[in-house]
């Protein structure tokens, strides 16, 4: 997992964390959602991988294959926030919400 800490981002990307990032998540099969995630608190890379998710299996209809990699962007101007491989992925989306 790479996430910037509050410390490391400039005011421009700390603004844009606090408001609604764009949660962009690729899927195994080659499959992309993108979605606005709202974080109160910092960026909820939990709550993005569950609405990524159901996003698949809305578009899809069956359930939705490992995660290969997912990017929390700045909606506002596309700066990366933060980025996650697949262990960080497929370990979050199993723990109990």
């Amino acid at each position: 997992m790479t996430e910037l800490t509050e410390a490391a981002l400039d005011g421009r990307a700390r603004r844009a964390a606090k408001q609604m990032p764009t949660f962009v998540c690729n899927f195994v099969d080659g499959e992309q959602t993108r979605m606005t995630v709202h974080c109160a608190k910092g960026l909820d890379v939990a709550r993005g991988v569950k609405l990524a998710r159901y996003a698949y299996e809305s578009r899809k209809g069956r359930m939705p294959p490992a995660i290969r990699d997912a990017t929390f962007i700045s909606s506002d101007d596309g700066i990366v926030l933060a980025s996650y491989a697949s262990d960080d992925l497929n370990m979050t989306a199993s723990k109990p919400a």
